[in-house]
């Protein structure tokens, strides 16, 4: 429920997929931040409705748009995605093309390639069918209402059970190469006091407002529009990655290091380690600095 002048707003749906497509393509950036690269993109004898990439991961995304009478989101996913490994060279070729750049097969990282599919509506069948912690596939729930007013949900994965426990062919080229990393994959080789702080951390970030958490090959990302915080694990510590410019943060402790002229995995220009719980207390202010900038 949408409320304005304190009044419910009437929802107004698309008319069909075909202008929920554009108003997601027109839009891209601001509601997913990827970069759009084709539309009806044609591969062999498939249509993909959306391709786009995503920078901050290197990796393609295939979008595609449905209503409630489509049932078989996964079995279409992992068509889609096999495609995409199986024709590599004519995804790179369209988004060099298509944003005038030059990368090659070996710059993409091709196990975080995802499919998206973007519905009005889903059926209990497709949330269920696609509530696996570990499957490529991302829902998100658009609503239109009056004036305009569009409301984007990014449907959160609640189980822990994996995809091994469906009939799908393990031994395809789809869960050979692409990969769904969890919190659990970047635990493999941290202490127990490492997993209990950040417990601790993740705990307190959520609390301070609506934060996305999209677990990364390289990282965990803390999200509102864009990345608020990245954390990256040691064996014995955390880094927490602050997104704010150089120049921008307010640190009266003192505690943050300028790495806006080296190489990272995290986003922003300020990296924070934190080994105690004192130091989740001392970075928390730095995080609402953070926040305030990139919240939803």
């Amino acid at each position: 429920m949408i409320l304005k002048n304190n009044e419910k707003l009437k929802e107004k749906d698309f008319v069909n997929e075909k202008e929920l497509q554009t108003y997601f393509e027109e839009h891209l950036k601001e509601i997913l931040g990827l970069e759009f690269v084709a539309t009806e993109f044609v591969v062999g004898s498939f249509r993909l409705d959306t391709v786009a990439f995503d920078e901050e991961t290197k990796s393609f995304k295939i979008i595609e748009y449905k209503n409630v009478k489509n049932h078989s989101l996964v079995d279409q996913g992992y068509t889609y995605l096999k495609l995409l490994l199986e024709r590599k060279a004519d995804f790179v070729l369209q988004y060099n093309l298509t944003l005038n750049k030059h990368i090659n097969i070996n710059d993409v990282d091709w196990s975080q390639s995802r499919i998206i599919f973007v519905s009005p509506v889903f059926t209990s069948y497709q949330l269920n069918a696609t509530d696996f912690k570990n499957i490529p596939v991302d829902l998100y729930k658009v609503t239109r209402y009056e004036d305009n007013i569009v409301d984007i949900e990014h449907i959160q994965k609640t189980s822990n059970v994996k995809i091994e426990e469906v009939k799908i062919d393990k031994n395809s080229s789809v869960t050979k190469e692409i990969k769904v990393y969890t919190e659990d994959d970047h635990f493999s080789n941290v202490s127990n006091e490492v997993k209990r702080l950040y417990e601790i951390l993740k705990e307190r970030v959520l609390q301070l407002d609506d934060i996305d958490v999209e677990v990364k090959k390289m990282y965990i990302a803390f999200k509102g529009a864009t990345n608020i915080i990245d954390i990256a694990f040691k064996k014995n510590e955390i880094r927490v990655y602050i997104n704010m410019k150089k120049g921008t943060l307010e640190d009266p402790l003192n505690i943050t290091r300028d790495i806006s002229t080296v190489g990272h995995w995290g986003n922003g220009d300020y990296w924070v380690m934190i080994d105690s719980e004192k130091d989740i207390d001392n970075v928390i202010p730095l995080i609402k600095q953070s926040l305030l900038i990139n919240k939803k």
